[in-house]
């Protein structure tokens, strides 16, 4: 090509033609892409078919920094906040996993606790070393200061010792006790509890009771009483017997005789 003196070079290149003979290509000044120049400068956008072109990365890399500077035809740009994409896991079958237990507690809002049966000779033999124990060192009345979330035995109606927590105490002296190998419920004085000897302690054996529940039921409410169904007075394997259930007051003759929830064995594996 002929340079003349104090006239800029320049160059076009051509990359196609389109259906009406005209030619789409590249105008390079004094060696600059003129394309380039004008969307760093703010002054142009890249269009989408620059995509194909060997220039489309040195066309949005200037767009970018044009877009930063926010000058010309990028003053009024906002940033996009780019979403975040949560991967989606594929639900897998589920599958069902039976296994045997003995149900010892059900409450009065549909929970309910179970003992496998697999540890069940565990728990037993555990009980009879327990009690053979207090009854060679019997604890010393008093001795026991309970706190709450300390573990302890308590003497039940059935003169038995069984393995527990203290959840509540009362400035009264009464202390609300969890049953942790059976589920149920009690209040006691602190001269019915003791301290839990480290040899049976949940580290040796963990507390047996675990709970339950049904799911997509709730538990419909009484209109007699104000409060949810009873669903039972007491379950076959409860070491203590369960609170019974709030009711309000009525006229004598109205009355019912009074209800006595029944003691039942322990669930012998």
């Amino acid at each position: 090509a002929r340079v003349i003196p104090g006239i800029p070079q320049v160059e076009v290149e051509v990359e196609s033609m389109d259906k009406a003979g005209n030619f789409i290509g590249w105008l390079h000044i004094e060696g600059v892409n003129l394309s380039v120049a004008l969307v760093e400068q703010a002054l142009s956008r890249v269009h989408f078919t620059a995509e194909r072109s060997p220039y489309c990365k040195a066309l949005l890399a200037a767009q970018d920094a044009a877009k930063q500077r926010k000058e010309k035809v990028w003053s009024h740009y906002e940033e996009t906040p780019v979403e975040e994409v949560v991967p989606v896991l594929e639900e897998k079958e589920r599958t069902a996993n039976y296994k045997p237990v003995f149900v010892t507690e059900i409450t009065d809002d549909l929970h309910f606790y179970v003992q496998d049966v697999e540890t069940g000779a565990q728990l037993e033999k555990l009980m009879e070393n327990m009690r053979a124990e207090v009854g060679t060192h019997p604890p010393v009345e008093g001795s026991f200061t309970p706190r709450r979330g300390d573990f302890c035995i308590a003497k039940f109606v059935d003169g038995e010792w069984y393995r527990a927590r203290v959840e509540k105490v009362e400035s009264g002296g009464k202390v609300h006790i969890f049953y942790i190998d059976y589920g149920n419920k009690e209040t006691l004085p602190p001269s019915r509890l003791a301290p839990l000897p480290p040899a049976f302690s949940p580290r040796v054996l963990p507390p047996q009771a675990t709970e339950y529940t049904f799911a997509f039921i709730q538990v419909p409410q009484d209109v007699s009483t104000g409060g949810h169904v009873n669903p039972g007075s007491g379950s076959r394997c409860d070491p203590a017997p369960r609170p019974q259930p709030w009711a309000p007051t009525v006229p004598p003759d109205l009355k019912p005789p009074p209800r006595v929830p029944p003691v039942a064995p322990r669930p012998t594996p």
